[in-house]
């Protein structure tokens, strides 16, 4: 087995797209030798300016293969008298075989002339050497930049390439760079030239010249250094591990400092002076004894030291001058409470077709009293009407212009400090939760209501305007908004009709496009689609889960609980049999015709299968309607089960599809009325065994 190295060396790259830069790169180069048929290991490093790759077990080569090469058809390559005819030399000829050495192959199209041989392995350094370029040029960033004249685009400009197989440079030109064998320690610290042979002198060598390429050490140690330098003033580093995954990419070497700031700040809102060193200044909080905000943060340093202390004085500089202009915001903005702020969100776009962001918010009202009173909640109707006004006011302010990612955030803050309630204020905090498959609902019903609202909202103009998702392309972020909807009923346990709901959020849009029943139509599976993946989450089977979203679930709730139900009860030995013989009950109904479920006539039962198969649904459906309305559903399907043995009997002593067109359509209403009653639960002939 032979080590491959490939280092492409940059100028600083954007710390947000190193990781998906280093997949790109992994995952491109592996797939394309693959195509090849070279396996290996692969592993990846990264830095501020760079991207490494390297394996320590790629064969040498290719292993030889054998190929079949088709050429003409038999009519074209033979004559009557079945002689190779000029095309048959010739396709022989350009194989490198004697014409003797063609044989006849059968194919979709017909039979063909073709040869058997067997193709030399080409050297891996060859493949390397055309595989490389190809998977660089390919990768593609959010934004690609431009150098020299104008010929090349990359996420950054290239200053060196590596590529090295067994020690041996591998030649190709990668933007006009040649490929070679130096490199260049960190900027600053040692930027001198490094000669490299191979993968541990690469790696010690650039160590020795104060460059870490393994990400995952640099993180390690800018944590240490963190809970040390914290421990030293007797805190503690704030955990925040995305914000440690940015300090690692923005580095090659893992310095870390510590500075402070005015405790006067800390007056200001701890939301506010997190977000500002967070998002702005990219570094760690700390927090005392008592888990309060600390003076002091932890900024990552592209160096070993800062022995004058101008790295320290530069970020308590711009951290207390940010901090400054927030507490200018805070009081500022406070003269204006958010009703008054309310009307000045008609100067905002939401949407050209949808209309400014005050009519959205007067939707958002409107709809937020409409779900309140239908999930139950009609005490809360006031509160989840004024939250869902105040809700986008905080867009108006100059906080969330100085600082965007705390709107929301800042509107609750400022909701409380003008006397909102307390479920007000926190609905508005809370209601672009959940912003994603992990975060946390609104904390109070009143925030869950005014969450669905707005995102409902959205969803419905953007579906009758037909601006709906398309494969990987979803600009306006609608799965994210419909997987919102999903949590915020499935997790805090609300039951909604959901196509109504949408149609209702569909009928307040005054725009042209498709109805409210079309809306809803089309939207509701797409949100069924996020309530299937999250039901994948929990762990419930395939089968388990179409067995209900092949049913009405118009509530979602109640279609997770009957997911539930059915993961428990198929484990009970009688569900397996009663779920083939339900197989059996719907092709039947199928190739009748898929009739409804009537009255029966016991005058036209003469089998005595029949009649008990009758008696013990008739029995069974009355408790079955008090087991489904009370949404007892583990109950039910054992219910249902117990029919399995009355079911199989019948299907072994009676012909369900006789001539006699009365006696076919008694046992056909029978059938269908047990689908349409095990349908309120499950369609059991999803079940596999």
């Amino acid at each position: 087995m032979s080590e491959f190295l490939l280092e492409i060396l940059a100028e600083e790259i954007p710390a947000g797209v190193i990781s998906q830069a280093r997949n790109d790169l992994l995952r491109g180069l592996a797939e394309a030798l693959a195509a090849e048929r070279i396996q290996g290991t692969f592993f990846t490093h990264s830095t501020s300016r760079r991207l490494v790759l390297f394996s320590l077990d790629l064969p040498e080569m290719q292993d030889d293969h054998e190929v079949e090469a088709v050429g003409p058809s038999v009519r074209v390559a033979f004559d009557a008298e079945g002689r190779p005819t000029k095309a048959a030399e010739g396709f022989a000829r350009g194989q490198g075989v004697a014409v003797e050495a063609l044989r006849i192959v059968s194919t979709p199209k017909g039979e063909y002339a073709s040869v058997r041989k067997v193709v030399e392995g080409r050297m891996t350094s060859e493949i390397l050497a055309d595989a490389v370029p190809a998977v660089v040029a390919k990768m593609s960033f959010p934004r690609m930049m431009r150098w020299g004249d104008g010929r090349y685009s990359w996420i950054r400009p290239v200053h060196s390439v590596i590529c090295l197989f067994d020690g041996l440079v591998v030649p190709f030109s990668l933007f006009g760079v040649e490929t070679g064998r130096t490199t260049f320690g960190h900027r600053t610290l040692a930027p001198g030239r490094i000669v490299t042979v191979g993968v541990d002198d690469y790696l010690v060598k650039l160590r020795a010249a104060f460059v870490e390429t393994d990400y995952g050490v640099r993180r390690r140690t800018l944590a240490e250094k963190a809970e040390a330098l914290a421990a030293e003033m007797g805190c503690t580093a704030v955990g925040d591990a995305s914000l440690l995954d940015t300090m690692a990419h923005l580095v090659e070497w893992p310095g870390l400092i510590r500075g402070s700031f005015d405790p006067a700040y800390l007056e200001l809102p701890e939301e506010i002076l997190v977000t500002a060193m967070r998002e702005h200044q990219k570094v760690l909080p700390s927090r005392d004894e008592t888990g309060a905000l600390a003076p002091h943060f932890f900024a990552v340093a592209d160096h070993t030291g800062d022995p004058r202390g101008h790295i320290v004085r530069g970020n308590e500089w711009v951290l207390n001058a940010r901090f400054a202009d927030a507490r200018f915001f805070w009081d500022d903005d406070g003269k204006v409470p958010l009703e008054e702020r309310v009307p000045r969100l008609s100067r905002l776009s939401f949407q050209e077709k949808l209309g400014d962001t005050l009519r959205k918010t007067e939707r958002v009202e409107a709809l937020a009293q409409h779900l309140a009173a239908g999930l139950g909640l009609a005490d809360l109707v006031p509160e989840a009407t004024r939250a869902a006004r105040l809700a986008r006011a905080d867009l108006v302010t100059d906080m969330v212009r100085e600082f965007p990612d705390l709107q929301g955030v800042v509107g609750g803050l400022y909701a409380r400090r003008d006397g909102e309630s307390e479920n007000v204020w926190q609905a508005v905090y809370d209601h672009y939760l959940p912003a994603g498959a992990d975060d946390a609902l609104p904390r109070n019903e009143v925030g869950r209501v005014v969450a669905l609202a707005d995102r409902l909202d959205t969803l419905a103009g953007f579906f009758a305007l037909g601006l709906v998702p398309t494969g990987s392309r979803d600009p306006y972020a609608l799965r994210r908004a419909a997987l919102g909807v999903i949590r915020i009923l499935l997790e805090g346990g609300l039951r909604l009709d959901l196509p109504s709901a949408v149609a209702a959020a569909r009928r307040l849009h005054d725009v042209q496009g498709a109805t409210a029943e079309e809306v809803a139509a089309s939207l509701h599976p797409f949100l069924l689609e996020r309530l299937r993946f999250l039901l994948e989450k929990r762990g419930f089977r395939h089968d388990e889960i179409e067995s209900v979203l092949t049913t009405d679930c118009s509530d979602v709730t109640d279609a997770a609980e009957r997911v539930a139900a059915v993961a428990v009860v198929r484990k009970q030995a009688d569900f397996g049999p009663l779920a083939a013989s339900f197989k059996r009950v719907q092709n039947i109904l199928t190739q009748a015709g898929a009739p409804a479920g009537g009255e029966l006539d016991p005058a036209l039962m003469s089998d005595d299968s029949e009649r008990q198969l009758a008696s013990d649904f008739y029995q069974a459906r009355g408790i079955l309607d008090e087991l489904i309305e009370a949404r007892r559903y583990k109950e039910a399907l054992a219910v249902m089960a117990s029919l399995g043995p009355s079911l199989d009997r019948f299907f072994v002593d009676v012909m369900v599809l006789v001539d006699d067109p009365a006696v076919r359509g008694n046992r056909l209403s029978l059938l269908a009325a047990m689908r349409d009653q095990f349908f309120r639960v499950a369609r059991l002939s999803e079940i596999q065994a």
